[in-house]
């Protein structure tokens, strides 16, 4: 793992700063909302919700209230609809699985036809053994984040377009972001980026970890660039080839965007106590952190927009 400190620096890696400065008059706490983006956690992770597991009451649960949240913000869909149904079998039999991903469209302002993807799962593992696993960080979290960032893109558009995907079925083997990448929205779209969230609230060490720079080490120079957010220390690892699961280049959504070859950063905690456990309830995660470490990746997403056409992929 590396972590960020003073150092030597690339062109790359002063432009992407400079980028920064310039929309420096945007970085303010007040970018977030952090009460609504640690509501989105707490309503998501509450007992009703039952664990969220796909195909139960309580994943159906979770599909409306991150349809209702998206179509109050005024998220347009990226198809027909913000609700997009995809099936798979079961791990467990042959059965057929009915998942539902939510995918929300906003148009960039410019005329270049790359795009950002960002996502984040919103289903978790419902109830086993007469326990509920709530999943608050295990990924409360991450769909809490990319709901505040879609608003705040919203009511600030980007320079390039950007696809806002609250996805299910990611416990049940990233069924929702296989079926992302296989359908229009972004296969039939010139995707350069996919930013995914899972586990960011939770670190009493106040440590994120950005995953992607080893095998698209052009993403690098930009969060080397990143201003510092307070409680928040920014690693980079956990992608060296043949280190089993401390390798998490394919552990998440983003593993089925880095199969079809679309670059990808990765945001995440280590695991924790509460990490597939029933104690992972919104009472355990580190509100501040949490906050902070929405307010960063919601500068990478700034940098990367700005930069997008001129990231070396070779």
């Amino acid at each position: 793992m590396q972590f960020i400190r003073f150092r030597r620096v690339s062109l790359s890696t002063l432009l992407a700063a400079t980028v920064l400065y310039s929309v420096g008059c945007m970085v303010s706490p007040s970018r977030i909302d952090k009460a609504r983006l640690l509501s989105h956690v707490e309503t998501l992770s509450s007992d009703g919700f039952a664990g969220r597991r796909t195909a139960t009451e309580g994943g159906a649960m979770a599909v409306s209230y991150v349809e209702n949240a998206m179509q109050e913000m005024g998220l347009t869909s990226c198809s027909e609809a913000l609700r997009v149904p995809f099936e798979f079998s079961s791990r467990r039999s042959e059965e057929l699985v009915s998942g539902i991903n939510l995918v929300g469209y906003i148009a960039g302002t410019g005329t270049s036809p790359k795009t950002i993807v960002v996502t984040a799962h919103f289903d978790h593992l419902g109830e086993r053994g007469g326990e509920v696993f709530n999943g608050a960080d295990d990924n409360a979290s991450g769909t809490g984040a990319m709901l505040e960032l879609a608003r705040y893109f919203i009511a600030n558009p980007p320079l390039h377009s950007m696809i806002f995907a609250g996805l299910d079925a990611e416990e049940m083997g990233l069924q929702g972001a296989r079926a992302l990448v296989a359908s229009p929205c972004v296969s039939g779209r010139d995707v350069a980026l996919n930013i995914n969230m899972d586990m960011i609230s939770r670190s009493p060490k106040g440590e994120l970890y950005a995953v992607g720079t080893f095998p698209y080490p052009f993403l690098k120079p930009a969060l080397e660039a990143l201003p510092e957010r307070d409680g928040v220390t920014l690693l980079f690892g956990h992608e060296t080839p043949g280190t089993g699961s401390d390798d998490w280049t394919n552990s998440s959504d983003h593993g089925p965007f880095n199969q079809a070859g679309i670059p990808f950063i990765y945001f995440g905690v280590e695991d924790h106590p509460g990490y597939h456990n029933p104690t992972d309830d919104f009472a355990e995660i580190t509100p501040e952190f949490y906050y902070e470490t929405t307010e960063l990746i919601l500068d990478a997403l700034l940098a990367y927009d700005a930069t997008l056409d001129t990231l070396r992929s070779e």
